[in-house]
């Protein structure tokens, strides 16, 4: 296909069923904001575990996973988020165990534009109603995460286990959010994944009891209490993600730990008896050992605040007592005998085996709990597992393995190299193979290989390649290769879907919705933001968002969005020069991007060190911005590359699928800043299109699965001072790969249907995103 140029002073003259689409979309102004719904807001959340075959634990009951009440507290978009309102049930529907536990409810709720984030804490009401009757609605996110406590009641005998009696266990209390763009009645809200505010602790002893029999467990300065929510920024009340200062779930920092969350003494150590029959091995004691998160005392050197285990037992005949320390690789801590002391966090799984006793250990209790050293006579090993990064487990009776996922889809053009995490507790051998490698020549293992095997799958997981595959003229659904793996008696399969690359472009263009850049993901997210939403205009690589409509020719500059707290769009002035102070991709703003390649060329993905954008500079993909922030839990995306957006239009199959008349309406056109307004007039892509798809006009807002709608939004100029030009006639979609030095790849919309240039990087775009596969 032929491309032209687009620079600066030249000018182009080259000729998504809504139930609520119309109560819901667009303008704030048409929304109803009370008054009786048919339709309830559905919400489905999800609960990672797994059910292990034990009947004396609160896991053997499903209970780990058990909601037996949620509250639901609903906040705007600002930074930091305010309460709107919140609303309490018990009226739920739990699935059993499997891959995990699904948990869905109906509320009827008031359609609101202004909600951009839901919060959900189950098995704490009473807790939130404390914590709500200092906090009303207007009070800021960080405050009332701040005042979410749960303290544990001291139980009979003056110590502070979880009740793990079946029946009548206390169901764990857990914290869970998801962004969305509005709320509408009618809607499915997804995505909410729930996190125990408990860490758990498993321990088996694989040492013969003759040798050495394990009789007691005692668990030594623990925390009662803890906040329900996991880390968040104290200013904002974002929650902080790996990689973030503070998180301290990557870099083995303490946990936030509230100030009245005591520190019982050895006095009030739990204890828990081990059965250990005969002179054989023992079984694992899990789903009993729950507690809050413990920090690592202070100073690390100090062994007697810190939070440890105490192994009570018989080593050939004699009692003994050993300490055992919760440590991690890395540096050692200072005065900690070669050992990095980890803290307890909330959602991770530890699991203590005791593999070799060699000689005595200390005489009592009290000698245990004082040692000042971590070495010992008896060995052990740990593994620790953040279940919230394994969401799909298995379990055997004795093992478990964890992954990410079981379906990892990719489109049909796509070459990949993945690296499928695994967790589990069982290092012996793996296996894994293709099956039916002839069928699926385009998946394959490391090395074009159709099976591979190892030990210790923790270490490296399993590295997957997959090679292109030729869409077949008519796109079915999918195609499917599977690989399925194996540890003892584990086994797992993974699928990698072909499909449409329709799929895996967002299902809008990026909007603003209450003050901050999003796009919608789902069908239920086009219910308040349309597919058929003009968008905001961004220059090649700019965090800063421009409004997209305006007075025909309008030299305003227009900021509607700044990322950055050094940077001050108010000053700049509406002139030229103003327009060229809005940073972008470009070697002025400190960007040195790759040189121009190849059409598949992602110029921000080593950007930043991988982030792909610098919020204080105000520069990088405005669509890893969006997905890179704390409240969002749909996923990783970025903007799509030239050959992604060309392979969209070979799906299409050459056909031009349109709605409106593309007549030109920016002299007219009253459209919103946000860019939620409506152009009248777009095309049409993706695999499933027919030349039917524009006959009803509701796909126009929520599409079909397997396609999209793309309107015809217009652009900025910049050589007049940012004009708005060209609203409802042509449409303009940055790529994220740079064509020349100084131009970058677009698709191009117009009556005629799809074509490809290149442009100044300093014009203003719409941003379609995809998804990172």
């Amino acid at each position: 296909m032929e491309r032209s140029s687009i620079w600066l002073f030249s000018r182009l003259t080259a000729v998504l069923g809504a139930l609520c689409a119309a109560g819901c979309a667009h303008d704030p102004a048409d929304v109803p904001r009370s008054g009786p719904q048919e339709l309830p807001v559905c919400f489905e959340m999800t609960v990672p575990g797994f059910h292990t075959p034990v009947t004396r634990s609160i896991d053997g009951d499903g209970g780990e996973a058990a909601v037996r009440s949620v509250d639901l507290l609903i906040f705007d978009d600002s930074s930091p988020a305010r309460l709107i309102r919140s609303l309490k049930t018990d009226d739920l529907t739990q699935g059993g165990a499997g891959p995990d536990y699904k948990v869905e409810y109906r509320l009827d709720l008031p359609a609101d534009p202004d909600a951009g984030l839901v919060v959900v804490v189950a098995n704490a009401s009473d807790e939130v109603d404390a914590a709500l009757a200092e906090h009303p609605p207007g009070a800021e996110k960080q405050a009332v995460l701040e005042a979410l406590k749960f303290a544990v009641a001291p139980d009979g005998d003056g110590t502070y286990k979880w009740n793990v009696s079946t029946p009548g266990f206390a169901p764990i209390p857990m914290y869970g959010e998801v962004a969305v763009s509005g709320i509408c009645p009618g809607m499915k809200v997804s995505g909410i994944r729930l996190m125990r505010m408990l860490a758990r602790i498993d321990v088996e002893n694989e040492v013969a009891g003759d040798i050495f029999r394990l009789e007691r467990i005692h668990l030594v300065n623990y925390r009662t209490g803890g906040f329900i929510a996991p880390a968040w920024d104290p200013a904002t009340g974002a929650l902080l993600r790996e990689g973030d200062p503070g998180h301290p779930y990557s870099t083995n920092d303490d946990p936030r730990i509230p100030g009245d969350a005591g520190k019982p003494g050895t006095d009030a150590a739990q204890e828990y008896p081990y059965d250990q029959p005969g002179n054989t091995p023992g079984a694992r004691l899990a789903g009993t050992i729950y507690t809050c998160e413990a920090d690592k005392g202070a100073p690390p050197a100090d062994p007697a605040g810190r939070v440890c285990l105490v192994l009570e037992g018989s080593y050939r005949g004699a009692v003994s007592f050993y300490r055992i320390d919760f440590t991690a690789p890395g540096e050692a801590d200072p005065g900690s005998s070669g050992a990095r002391i980890m803290p307890l966090y909330r959602n991770h799984r530890y699991i203590v085996s005791v593999t070799a006793a060699e000689g005595p250990g200390y005489a009592t209790f009290g000698e245990a709990v004082a040692a000042a050293t971590v070495l010992s006579n008896l060995k052990t090993s740990l593994l620790v597992v953040d279940l919230d990064g394994i969401n799909e487990i298995v379990f055997d009776g004795q093992y478990f393995m964890g992954v990410e996922t079981r379906t990892v889809d990719l489109p049909w053009g796509a070459a990949r190299k993945l690296i499928h995490r695994v967790s589990s507790d069982y290092h012996g051998g793996w296996r894994a193979e293709v099956l039916d490698p002839d069928a699926h020549t385009w998946l394959r293992l490391a090395g074009d290989a159709e099976i591979a095997s190892g030990t210790d799958i923790n270490r490296s997981g399993l590295a997957v390649e997959v090679t292109p595959l030729e869409a077949p003229v008519a796109v079915p659904d999918y195609v499917s290769g599977r690989i399925v793996f194996t540890a003892g008696r584990l086994r797992d399969t993974l699928t990698v879907r072909r499909t449409t690359i329709a799929e895996l472009f967002a299902r809008s263009n990026v909007v603003l919705r209450a003050g901050a850049p999003t796009f919608a993901v789902t069908r239920e997210e086009n219910l308040s933001i349309p597919a058929w939403s003009q968008g905001v205009f961004f220059k090649w690589g700019s965090l800063l968002a421009v409004a997209p409509s305006g007075n025909p020719y309008d030299p305003g500059l227009h900021v509607v969005f700044n990322p950055s707290s050094s940077l001050d769009p108010s000053g700049w002035g509406d002139s030229l020069a103003g327009w060229d102070r809005i940073p972008y991709a470009h070697p002025n703003f400190g960007f040195d991007g790759p040189a121009p390649s190849d059409s598949d060329a992602d110029a921000f993905r080593d950007y930043r060190d991988g982030a792909g954008y610098d919020a204080d500079a105000g520069v990088g993909d405005i669509c890893r911005y969006v997905s890179g922030r704390t409240e969002w839990t749909r996923g990783r995306w970025r903007m799509p590359t030239s050959a992604e957006q060309s392979q969209l239009y070979e799906e299409t199959r050459g056909l031009r699928v349109s709605s409106g008349d593309f007549r030109n309406i920016t002299a007219t056109f009253d459209g919103l800043p946000d860019g939620t307004s409506d152009p009248v007039s777009g095309l049409f892509a993706g695999g499933n299109v027919t030349v039917s798809t524009a006959a009803d006009p509701d796909n126009r807002g929520v599409p079909p699965d397997g396609t999209l709608f793309l309107p015809v939004s217009g652009h900025r100029y910049p050589n007049g001072h940012g004009s708005v030009v060209h609203i409802g006639a042509y449409g303009y979609y940055w790529s994220a790969t740079p064509y020349t030095t100084y131009s970058v790849d677009y698709l191009f919309l117009s009556n005629y249907g799809f074509d490809f240039y290149d442009a100044d990087r300093s014009y203003g775009y719409s941003v379609r995103c995809i998804r990172d596969y």
